[in-house]
Protein backbone atom coordinates (compact mmCIF):
# COMPACT_ATOMS: atom_id res chain seq x y z
CA UNK A 1 0.00 0.00 0.00
CA UNK A 2 2.88 2.41 0.67
CA UNK A 3 4.11 1.74 -2.84
CA UNK A 4 0.71 2.89 -4.14
CA UNK A 5 0.95 6.07 -2.09
CA UNK A 6 4.44 6.74 -3.42
CA UNK A 7 3.26 6.09 -6.98
CA UNK A 8 0.31 8.44 -6.59
CA UNK A 9 2.55 11.10 -5.07
CA UNK A 10 4.95 10.80 -8.01
CA UNK A 11 2.08 11.05 -10.49
CA UNK A 12 0.81 14.18 -8.78
CA UNK A 13 4.31 15.67 -8.82
CA UNK A 14 4.64 14.92 -12.55
CA UNK A 15 1.19 16.38 -13.20
CA UNK A 16 2.12 19.54 -11.31
CA UNK A 17 5.27 19.94 -13.40
CA UNK A 18 3.30 19.42 -16.60
CA UNK A 19 0.66 21.92 -15.58
CA UNK A 20 3.19 24.52 -14.45
CA UNK A 21 4.79 24.51 -17.89
CA UNK A 22 1.54 24.28 -19.86
CA UNK A 23 0.44 26.97 -22.28
CA UNK A 24 -2.66 27.34 -24.39
CA UNK A 25 -2.92 29.21 -27.67
CA UNK A 26 -6.29 30.55 -28.80
CA UNK A 27 -7.05 32.30 -32.09
CA UNK A 28 -9.99 34.54 -32.91
CA UNK A 29 -12.59 33.26 -35.36
CA UNK A 30 -11.39 35.74 -37.99
CA UNK A 31 -7.82 34.48 -37.35
CA UNK A 32 -6.55 38.03 -36.89
CA UNK A 33 -5.75 37.84 -33.16
CA UNK A 34 -3.89 35.09 -31.32
CA UNK A 35 -3.06 34.84 -27.62
CA UNK A 36 -0.90 32.45 -25.63
CA UNK A 37 -1.61 32.05 -21.91
CA UNK A 38 0.58 30.25 -19.38
CA UNK A 39 -0.45 28.01 -16.50
CA UNK A 40 -0.89 31.01 -14.19
CA UNK A 41 -3.40 32.56 -16.59
CA UNK A 42 -0.98 35.24 -17.71
CA UNK A 43 -0.80 36.44 -21.29
CA UNK A 44 2.65 35.45 -22.58
CA UNK A 45 2.25 36.18 -26.28
CA UNK A 46 -0.08 38.32 -28.35
CA UNK A 47 -0.24 38.52 -32.13
CA UNK A 48 -2.45 41.12 -33.79
CA UNK A 49 -2.63 41.06 -37.56
CA UNK A 50 -2.51 44.64 -38.91
CA UNK A 51 -5.85 43.97 -40.61
CA UNK A 52 -7.44 43.56 -37.17
CA UNK A 53 -6.62 47.20 -36.44
CA UNK A 54 -8.66 48.22 -39.46
CA UNK A 55 -11.56 45.82 -38.84
CA UNK A 56 -12.05 46.42 -35.11
CA UNK A 57 -12.38 49.58 -33.06
CA UNK A 58 -10.00 49.79 -30.11
CA UNK A 59 -12.69 48.87 -27.58
CA UNK A 60 -13.76 45.87 -29.69
CA UNK A 61 -10.17 44.69 -30.01
CA UNK A 62 -9.63 45.02 -26.26
CA UNK A 63 -12.77 42.98 -25.58
CA UNK A 64 -11.72 40.36 -28.13
CA UNK A 65 -8.29 39.98 -26.52
CA UNK A 66 -9.79 39.76 -23.04
CA UNK A 67 -12.26 37.09 -24.20
CA UNK A 68 -9.50 35.07 -25.88
CA UNK A 69 -7.39 35.17 -22.71
CA UNK A 70 -10.39 34.05 -20.63
CA UNK A 71 -11.07 31.20 -23.06
CA UNK A 72 -7.44 30.06 -22.94
CA UNK A 73 -7.42 30.22 -19.14
CA UNK A 74 -10.63 28.18 -19.08
CA UNK A 75 -9.01 25.53 -21.27
CA UNK A 76 -6.05 25.34 -18.90
CA UNK A 77 -8.37 24.99 -15.91
CA UNK A 78 -10.26 22.21 -17.66
CA UNK A 79 -7.02 20.43 -18.55
CA UNK A 80 -5.82 20.69 -14.95
CA UNK A 81 -9.11 19.33 -13.59
CA UNK A 82 -9.12 16.41 -16.03
CA UNK A 83 -5.55 15.48 -15.21
CA UNK A 84 -6.02 15.57 -11.45
CA UNK A 85 -9.36 13.74 -11.64
CA UNK A 86 -7.81 10.99 -13.75
CA UNK A 87 -4.98 10.51 -11.26
CA UNK A 88 -7.27 10.45 -8.24
CA UNK A 89 -9.82 8.09 -9.82
CA UNK A 90 -7.25 5.68 -11.23
CA UNK A 91 -5.18 5.35 -8.10
CA UNK A 92 -5.68 4.21 -4.54
CA UNK A 93 -5.34 3.90 -1.76
CA UNK A 94 -8.74 4.75 -0.47
CA UNK A 95 -9.53 5.38 3.17
CA UNK A 96 -11.22 1.99 3.41
CA UNK A 97 -7.87 0.39 2.48
CA UNK A 98 -6.22 1.85 5.57
CA UNK A 99 -8.19 -0.32 8.02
Amino acid sequence: MLAEVDEQREQLRAAAQELNSATVEVTSTDRLVRVVVNARGMLTDLHIDPLALRRHRADQLATLIRNLVERADGELTSRRNQLVTAIVQDQGPHLRDLD
